[in-house]
């Protein structure tokens, strides 16, 4: 090929290779969920658990312990303007074997029910290990509590029995 007409073409790819390519195009930042309004609607104010209950139908000490032979009791105190009906479901479940004991629910009218009340008892006393129960109000997880039941300590004599052997 003549040097002469190879510099143009030479010249010409060098061009093309040196030009930029357009950048890839950049998508638009996520927009953000809109902030949730102030709650005027029914809502979760309180869950105390414990195992006796007061005069008022509450949670008279609020614990996370509990005996083998306890009933577990559980106070919910609702807030909000709304009067709608509304389902409250609480789940009580063995976290050692990952068993769900029990599914109460409980339509409530937001209304005039301001505080509800439930309680689970195993006349035969519970195993050992770690518990869960979890709160929904309308479907929706609201709040969830662990909690443990423990053996019957030792007693002092049979300590020292065991101790001997």
């Amino acid at each position: 090929m003549n040097p002469a007409r190879a510099r143009p073409l030479l010249l010409a790819a060098l061009l093309a290779a040196c030009q930029q390519r357009p950048a890839p195009a950049v998508p638009p930042p996520p927009v953000a969920p809109p902030p949730l309004p102030a709650p005027n609607g029914l809502h979760v104010a309180a869950l105390t658990l414990g195992n006796a209950m007061d005069a008022q139908g509450r949670v008279a000490t609020p614990q996370v312990r509990f005996a083998v032979g306890d009933t577990f009791h559980v106070s919910v105190d609702l807030a909000g303007t709304d009067a709608a009906e509304h389902v409250l479901d609480l789940r009580w479940q063995y976290l050692d074997t990952r068993q769900q004991i029990l599914e109460e629910r409980k339509r409530i009218n937001g209304h005039n029910d301001r505080h509800v009340h439930f309680q689970l008892a195993k006349p035969d006393g519970w195993p050992p290990g770690q518990y869960r129960l979890e709160l929904r109000l309308d479907g929706q997880l609201v709040q969830a509590r662990q909690f443990d039941v423990v053996p019957p300590a030792a007693t002092h004599s049979g300590t020292l029995r065991n101790a001997r052997q």
